[in-house]
């Protein structure tokens, strides 16, 4: 029961990614900070490891502000989400309202949660098939009761719980890094605003967080009432209300 209903929470939590996919790529990065000298420091590196050298950079001045953003755009181009995450981290202690940096690390992290939720479902999924109603076959009882069956469906449900508090662990950093973005940028910035709250709903959603994400929806729609996505986001808000309780 405990993952019938996980997984009805789930599949609201993600029903507005590919909306947030749409916005994404038209703000990232939008407003004040250092996300185009990031870029341009890293298209300076000519020759050598763009990640050592950034390296030896922080290592030279580990509170550059300037050098940290570079290492961690650095990490982000090499892959290396983790990395990139702690060092995004790093910086924002020194310029803690950088909405360029914030947002980048906020999509990171939507990256991460997104990552540790597949993996999730899948876990998900093998322990369903192994815990599936067995077949009136005698054998088939005989192999459900096999002891080694037992261990593995033991620690295949192990693995699955810690991954889904992983998943969480992931969305809630989300969610914390977007209600940071929402505070750094003004309130005169409307539609930057609104492709903010939208993302806040979903990361909210993900970490189980309804009342902000319901909240998020409905500053969405006040913020762009007539936007072609509005219908969508009233279907998701609606979800979730259901889902809280609240109607």
């Amino acid at each position: 029961m405990f993952f019938v209903r996980l997984r009805r929470g789930a599949k609201w939590a993600f029903i507005v990614l590919i909306i947030v996919f749409a916005f994404t790529f038209l703000f990232a990065g939008v407003g004040g900070g250092s996300g185009g000298n990031v870029i341009q420091d890293l298209l300076g590196m000519r020759g050598g490891n763009p990640v050592k050298s950034a390296e030896s950079a922080v290592a030279k001045s580990p509170r550059n502000a300037s050098a940290l953003a570079t290492l961690a755009q650095a990490y982000s181009a090499a892959n290396r989400r983790g990395d990139a995450i702690k060092t995004y981290e790093k910086y924002l202690k020194i310029k803690p309202n950088d909405s360029s940096v914030l947002s980048q690390l906020g999509l990171l992290q939507q990256d991460l949660t997104v990552l540790r939720f597949d993996r999730y479902a899948a876990l998900q999924s093998e322990l369903t098939i192994t815990n599936g109603p067995l077949n009136p076959d005698p054998v088939q009882n005989l192999i459900g009761s096999d002891q080694l069956l037992s261990a593995y469906t033991n620690l295949l449900s192990t693995q699955t719980n810690n991954a889904y508090a992983s998943y969480v662990t992931a969305a809630k950093a989300w969610e914390n890094t977007f209600k940071r973005y929402a505070k750094s940028v003004p309130a005169t910035s409307t539609l930057q605003r609104a492709q903010i709250e939208l993302q806040l709903a979903q990361a909210a959603s993900s970490a189980g967080d309804y009342p902000t994400a319901i909240k998020s929806y409905e500053t969405f729609l006040k913020l762009t009432p007539k936007s072609p996505l509005a219908p969508q986001v009233k279907k998701a808000l609606a979800e979730l209300r259901k889902v809280s309780g609240g109607g």
